[in-house]
């Protein structure tokens, strides 16, 4: 708490009022935002009426919303149904959205299933979603198993997935081993992949291992979504760890959409340590897509160390394909650097090829330059003609 909220709760014990024109004085924003914010919660304890009143009476803006949330604040805070029954009563359009969810916080901190049944009577829709979740958060550490319930009576579908949802990563943050427990219980449900998806989104911020452990139960359908949300998470602190972690997926969509997500995210800080992963890993389409992904991601973050890289590998049909895949990754930055490239891929047809390709897609940003390297470089003329080609 600020010096300007401190003394704006002290004075407001003794003459709000004088509080108030105290607060019309203060010309700095955020100095009177927190001497309102102080002031308005400990009038609205004594006379909350007067305090609401006084909100009203701002204009509209920032001010007006941190000072109508601090009188529900402390209105809430001691008769949480006057205070929900006034502002069902008196507030309409976005704000009364806002205010029902901080009445419905301070209300839920000592008594969630009173607060539900008042939030039952708000009307569905942007007016009561954040008292519903207000109302979720405070269950899910008091009492989860009774917030399930309630929001299992949700006729709303939407309504009824998002306060799952919202119920997981709660309900996670407190115990994550009873959370899962709770939605592997669910996982035959319309909302299993979403309730999993949020479990697994707080879970991997927290332990990933043990998360991982959990996605790894999970049946593919819903499996693939969740190791994409984990390694979201786990590829920004430890990449290699988790690069070894999708490679034990067998083959399937799980395994498909994970390694090329990691080896992307991978290469964004430690290209050569993702695809050196890569390589090591058996043919497949999945390889293929992730060794793309890197090489894209590479030249554009360093084409000089990816040029340098390929230049160190074996020659034959592999080093041909690398060189292949390199070019195309630095055409846009570096265009005579990956013609230069593809014209070292040793089988002639495919050399042929692909410099023609990194001609053409050059000569359309400078045409001279690449007729120019062309010509000095000998390029035989099938490709070079490719200068003279127009697009397709």
């Amino acid at each position: 708490m600020d010096r300007a909220e401190e003394t704006a709760r002290q004075l407001a014990t003794g003459d709000p009022q004088a509080a108030w024109i105290k607060s019309l004085g203060i010309t700095n924003f955020a100095e009177r935002t927190s001497f309102l914010v102080g002031l308005m919660e400990e009038w609205a304890k004594k006379d909350p009426l007067a305090a609401l009143e006084k909100a009203a009476s701002l204009p509209a803006g920032e001010l007006k919303l941190e000072a109508y949330d601090a009188c529900f604040t402390g209105w809430a805070s001691h008769d949480p149904a006057a205070a929900a029954d006034w502002a069902k009563n008196n507030l309409r359009g976005p704000i009364a959205g806002e205010m029902f969810g901080t009445i419905a916080s301070g209300w839920a901190a000592h008594d969630p299933s009173s607060a539900a049944t008042w939030v039952d009577s708000l009307p569905n829709g942007v007016l009561s979603e954040y008292a519903t979740t207000a109302v979720i958060d405070a269950w899910a550490v008091l009492d989860p198993m009774s917030a399930a319930k309630w929001i299992d009576s949700f006729t709303d579908e939407d309504r009824r997935s998002t306060g799952l949802s919202d119920l997981a990563m709660e309900w996670c943050a407190q115990s994550p081993a009873q959370a899962a427990e709770w939605v592997t219980s669910r996982l035959k449900g319309p909302e299993a992949a979403e309730i999993a998806e949020s479990l697994v989104g707080t879970w991997g911020s927290q332990d990933p291992q043990a998360a991982a452990e959990w996605v790894m139960t999970l049946d593919e359908d819903i499996q693939a979504d969740c190791a994409a949300t984990l390694l979201s998470l786990w590829s920004d602190s430890d990449p290699k760890v988790a690069a070894e972690w999708a490679a034990r997926f067998p083959e399937g969509d799980t395994r498909s959409d994970a390694i090329p997500e990691i080896a992307s995210t991978w290469a964004d800080t430690e290209p050569d340590s993702a695809m050196k992963w890569v390589m090591s890993l058996p043919d497949s389409e999945e390889k293929s897509e992730a060794m793309d992904d890197v090489m894209m991601t590479w030249g554009m973050v360093s084409p000089t160390d990816l040029a340098a890289w390929v230049e160190q590998q074996a020659s034959g049909a592999e080093a041909d394909e690398l060189r292949s895949k390199a070019a195309a990754s630095m055409i846009d930055s570096q265009p005579q650097e990956a013609a230069a490239m593809a014209s070292k891929i040793s089988e002639p047809t495919q050399r042929e090829r692909v410099v023609g390709r990194m001609l053409k897609i050059w000569s359309r940003e400078d045409p001279a330059a690449a007729t120019a390297w062309a010509n000095q470089a000998g390029v035989p003329p099938p490709a070079a003609n490719k200068l003279r080609q127009p697009d397709q």
